[in-house]
């Protein structure tokens, strides 16, 4: 009977797998257990991917409520409006906060061709176009746009903020100067928060 009802003591388990499980039967069922823990962890892992690009995005929608923008250009005054050049995991997850309220204005995320990116707040540049930058940089000096990205090396090529993975946190560096320049003001909040800020 008590092998029956489960195993509620050590002799208990001892007995049951001694009487019930051949060691091939316990050889496999060790295995499936190996197998759903592996299998528990990854899918763990994936969550946790899936999980930063949605970061990445909410940090830099947030950080539009500390940036002024003293050059509007062609931008409108009446949203906020955040462009993208080419699909990415990052750029997925700011499409799904398109609509919400910032500042008492509503977000429009848009894709938008490298020639046209002059209604834009915020031109967001992924890991893979990176062979835009020596284009954009120059471009958008003056243009009261803030350029974002999330790769190594492009607070060196021009991007003004640009968000990084730090000891499993996502964090930001900015580069004030570039930022200026451009005609937008950040926020003494915005600058605490960054991991790094350049050309101060």
């Amino acid at each position: 009977m008590a092998a029956r009802s489960g195993c509620v003591g050590s002799c208990h388990c001892e007995q049951w797998v001694n009487t019930k499980m051949t060691p091939f039967a316990l050889c496999k069922y060790i295995v499936s257990l190996l197998m759903l823990i592996l299998a528990s962890w990854a899918h763990g892992q994936i969550q946790r991917q899936a999980a930063e690009p949605e970061l990445k995005a909410a940090i830099l929608v947030n950080l539009l409520l500390f940036v002024d923008w003293k050059v509007q250009g062609t931008q409108s005054e009446d949203r906020l409006t955040v462009c993208y050049v080419d699909a990415s995991p990052v750029t997925a997850a700011l499409t799904a906060l398109d609509g919400r309220l910032l500042k008492g204005k509503p977000l429009r995320v848009v894709r938008v061709e490298l020639a046209r990116v002059g209604a834009c707040h915020l031109l967001y540049i992924s890991p893979v176009e990176s062979a835009y930058l020596p284009r954009l940089a120059p471009l958008l000096r003056d243009s009261g746009i803030l350029l974002a990205g999330d790769s190594a090396g492009y607070l060196q090529r021009g991007v003004m903020l640009n968000l990084a993975t730090d000891e499993g946190r996502v964090v930001f560096d900015v580069d004030l100067q570039a930022a200026r320049q451009a005609g937008l003001v950040l926020s003494s909040k915005v600058l605490r928060l960054a991991r790094r800020v350049q050309g101060n």
